[in-house]
């Protein structure tokens, strides 16, 4: 729970503008403590943050105060995707140039995309229709082994050079990786990429970790999230024996954060508090922006699930 003061300076608001939206406009109601004054939780920080973000862009507070956090969120989204409707198309056009082998082509088109565009709108309409893409030349004979292995050779490189540029060495981190026999890393990149964007300090760790060596990074380094991604169905059963030993390796308090076609049945086989599935962006943003709210807020406080 954090007070008047704290919540604003969280959500970037005034004490007073905080009060006006919850007095005039119902923005949020907090929660009272014994002594009547005001506290908020974190998923109230989150909206206020949210409607802070949305009136900077000149939308009317009263206009937004009745909405819930979900039209929010799209409200952000369809203003971080506006203006580019140019780049539906550049999947296909990089696709096409490497089915001739342009691999300068390809390069160039994805060095201008990871330069010019916000990086929910590289991942979400570049990167993941291309990946998409190149399953489905694959499948019906379009494009040869050795051209999807270029693709993933040359998006690998560049998206881990986003996460490199401009590496955010202050703690706690969040850590990427894949377990021993997931050798697939795109989508871990992608997802590396939006929780950067949201502000989380990260440290991608790449593929076939094993639980122990995980759980021994993460003690090191005071982990504030462990984000894992699982998509081959036969690794399935493998996963999970690894995932209960990276629960009982791991430090209490510390969440596991799951991507990946396999995500939604491991989290429900497992049954573990802390393990979560998560396959929406926008829920992963929110995750990151809870946790890290809480250490901006209690710079000494410790992580609880």
């Amino acid at each position: 729970m954090f007070p008047v003061k704290a919540a604003a300076e969280l959500s970037g608001l005034t004490p007073e503008t905080l009060r006006a939206w919850e007095r005039r406009h119902g923005a949020v109601v907090p929660h009272r403590d014994e002594q009547g004054r005001r506290l908020y939780d974190p998923a109230m920080v989150d909206r206020l943050t949210r409607l802070h973000r949305l009136t900077d862009r000149g939308h009317p507070i009263r206009d937004l105060a009745g909405l819930d956090d979900a039209a929010l969120d799209r409200m952000l989204e369809e203003r971080r995707h506006a203006g580019y409707g140019g780049v539906d198309v550049l999947p296909e056009r990089m696709l096409d140039a490497i089915a001739d082998y342009r691999v300068d082509v390809f390069d160039r088109e994805l060095s201008v995309a990871i330069a010019t565009l916000p990086t929910s709108v590289l991942v979400a309409r570049v990167v993941m229709p291309l990946l998409r893409e190149v399953g489905v030349r694959w499948a019906d004979g379009r494009l040869a082994i050795a051209q999807e292995r270029l693709v993933s050779s040359l998006l690998r490189t560049r998206l881990l050079s986003v996460l490199n540029q401009h590496p955010r060495e202050q703690r706690p981190r969040v850590l990427f990786a894949t377990l021993p026999g997931e050798p697939h890393e795109l989508g871990l990149l992608g997802a590396a990429l939006y929780a950067h964007d949201a502000g989380a300090p990260v440290l991608y760790l790449g593929t076939e970790l094993p639980a122990v060596e995980l759980a021994r990074v993460s003690e090191r380094l005071g982990a504030a999230a462990v984000a894992l991604s699982s998509i081959d169905p036969g690794h399935a059963p493998a996963a999970l024996a690894q995932l209960r030993l990276l629960d009982d390796a791991l430090a209490s308090g510390v969440p596991v954060w799951l991507g990946g076609a396999n995500a939604r049945y491991l989290a429900e086989a497992l049954a573990i508090e802390r393990v979560q599935a998560i396959t929406d962006p926008a829920a992963l943003a929110r995750l990151i922006q809870r946790r890290f709210a809480t250490v901006r807020a209690r710079p000494t406080a410790t992580f609880q699930s």
